[in-house]
């Protein structure tokens, strides 16, 4: 993964074939946590009276930490402000975030072809690591074999589980032959193109994932933060002292993590520096 670069039109950066997968499946699995917590109508419902009913009905309160985050209490002293604000509030906040979810696995969904010759990725491997030397997923398989399982998903399980299956039988679709090969992600990193009209779209997205990630893995303050990317990098990992995490499932989520925020910081960096140069 690169950072975000101006190009006409929009801003491009170059992305491994797992790290648009991986990101594109938990923005869809976030999207539909947030939609569940907060009693949005499902997108397949025919029904054409489902989304006026729950738009005029009192919208969920979330019970999910994770979803939470994303529509917090408008007030923490005086929970009547809370709920009024919640009421007016709720459901057209979520259903913005559903959809700018959404908006963003489709554009990782509708890359095109591998680029020819793509620039040096700072995060090479990053999430590509996880899946191991011959691509396979640990946590692929039988639902009993997940650690992730249950483990962080509270009531309602773990909303972020199949975002991890590359398919059906573990494997992302090479040989593994090129396990040991250090240019071998050249093959798979094609443009990540967007638009100026989707940036803050993929900008709040990118925020919503990483929120959600942070909440799944106990990170609260600043200091959790950094030592979360600290470990990353180092590539050593020391158990979660708060959700009692396997060591490589938190290495995992811990770069998914670090590879949303990196994504998420060069994207508005660049729409600042076109919003600059456009006073100039």
């Amino acid at each position: 993964m690169t950072p975000f670069r101006r190009a006409p039109g929009g801003y491009e950066a170059f992305w491994e074939e797992a790290e648009r997968r991986v990101l594109a499946g938990i923005a869809r699995e976030v999207a539909a946590m947030l939609r569940d917590q907060a009693g949005l109508p499902d997108p397949d419902d025919d029904d054409p009276l489902a989304a006026t009913a729950q738009s005029t009905g009192t919208p969920r309160v979330p019970d999910d930490d994770a979803a939470r985050r994303l529509l917090p209490d408008a007030s923490r002293d005086d929970p009547d402000v809370a709920a009024e604000f919640r009421h007016l509030t709720q459901t057209d906040l979520a259903t913005g975030k559903v959809r700018g979810l959404e908006r963003f696995a489709d554009l990782l969904d509708g890359v095109g072809q591998p680029a020819a010759h793509p620039p040096r990725d700072p995060l090479a491997g990053l999430l590509d690591d996880a899946f191991g030397d011959e691509g396979d997923d640990p946590f692929a398989g039988d639902e009993d074999d997940d650690p992730f399982s249950g483990v962080l998903g509270g009531p309602l399980g773990d909303p972020l589980s199949d975002a991890l299956d590359p398919g059906d039988d573990g494997d992302d679709g090479d040989d593994g032959d090129d396990g040991d090969d250090p240019d071998a992600v050249d093959g798979d990193r094609a443009v990540v193109a967007i638009s100026r009209d989707d940036a803050r779209t993929v900008a709040a997205a990118l925020t919503d994932v990483r929120l959600v990630v942070a909440q799944r893995l106990g990170l609260e303050t600043d200091d959790d933060v950094e030592a979360m990317h600290d470990e990353v990098f180092a590539d050593v990992v020391s158990p979660n002292p708060v959700g009692g995490l396997d060591p490589e499932v938190r290495r995992y989520w811990g770069g998914v993590f670090v590879a949303a925020g990196f994504a998420q910081e060069s994207l508005v960096t660049a729409m600042l520096d076109d919003l600059r140069s456009q006073h100039r």
